[in-house]
């Protein structure tokens, strides 16, 4: 290897150690008792034991738990796809005025900070009883998502040649047709982008489901794991044992997405 070799792959593994090393003390406090953790905070466990894994489960309803996230997150993610494609397409393939407009507005929205945003959502949430369900914070998630799959989405599609579409145009097929029949299935590498990062968010976002979701029926994973956490006492271990059972769906879905994504990324490079 040449000395450049050696540099870059040092600085990557360097890096790459930095962000696992969170990884490595949830999955390490996860398997360590109390007093083990108290005598030393970053030393390996001496035996391997998942009762906190058992005790964290019964604890904090678990499975309700997962329920909430997996339901937000699909319906959240589904919302966020489909009006962004739509969206996309509509803008990039009509260079009008008011397209661009709509595409600079979609645009603004990413640069306002959520914080600024809380209290009139809450408000808003609350007059239109959009608390404590899946419907209500689900819309919540797709307003903020479609803002990045709609700049997603127009770049991409712009990408496309417009010569298939005419040709299909003069076969006798219909806008809605040819969307559906030759976009979307080119559109795959950019929606499963999309998907990934969105369902990544939302999964892990804690802010949200602790203004929108008060009644513990609708807590999600990271709203759940906030409650081992006491005004006078928490458990560590048990906290990091729930954190690493709702990491492992999440990984899951990213390792079966992941060559999806390179292929976007692929694919972009090819048509840029």
């Amino acid at each position: 290897m040449k000395k450049g070799q050696i540099a870059a792959f040092a600085i990557i593994s360097v890096i790459a150690l930095i962000f696992l090393f969170p990884f490595y003390v949830a999955v390490l406090m996860a398997f360590k008792t109390p007093k083990e953790t108290f005598d030393s905070f970053y030393a390996l466990p001496s035996s391997i034991s998942f009762e906190n894994f058992s005790l964290s489960w019964k604890a904090s309803n678990y499975l309700s738990a997962i329920t909430n996230s997996l339901i937000i997150t699909a319906i959240s993610t589904t919302l966020i796809v489909f009006v962004s494609a739509l969206a996309g397409y509509s803008i990039a393939r009509r260079n009008k005025p008011f397209y661009n407009f709509v595409f600079i507005v979609f645009l603004a929205g990413l640069v306002v900070p959520f914080q600024i945003t809380m209290l009139p959502l809450y408000k808003m949430g609350k007059e239109l009883s959009m608390l404590n369900s899946h419907w209500g914070i689900a819309l919540i998630y797709g307003g903020f998502g479609v803002q990045m799959g709609v700049l997603f989405y127009a770049g991409f599609i712009r990408a496309i040649s417009k010569e298939i579409e005419e040709a299909a145009r003069i076969d006798g097929c219909s806008t809605p047709g040819i969307f559906i029949r030759i976009i979307i299935p080119l559109l795959k590498p950019v929606t499963a982008t999309v998907i990934v990062l969105n369902a990544l968010y939302i999964w892990n976002d804690f802010l949200l489901p602790l203004l929108y979701l008060q009644d513990k029926f609708y807590r999600t994973i990271p709203l759940q794991q906030y409650f081992f956490f006491g005004q006078y006492s928490s458990d560590l271990n048990l906290a990091f044992a729930y954190a690493v059972m709702g990491i492992i769906p999440v990984v899951g879905f990213f390792l079966l997405m992941q060559k999806y994504i390179i292929k976007g990324i692929a694919a972009g490079a090819i048509k840029g």
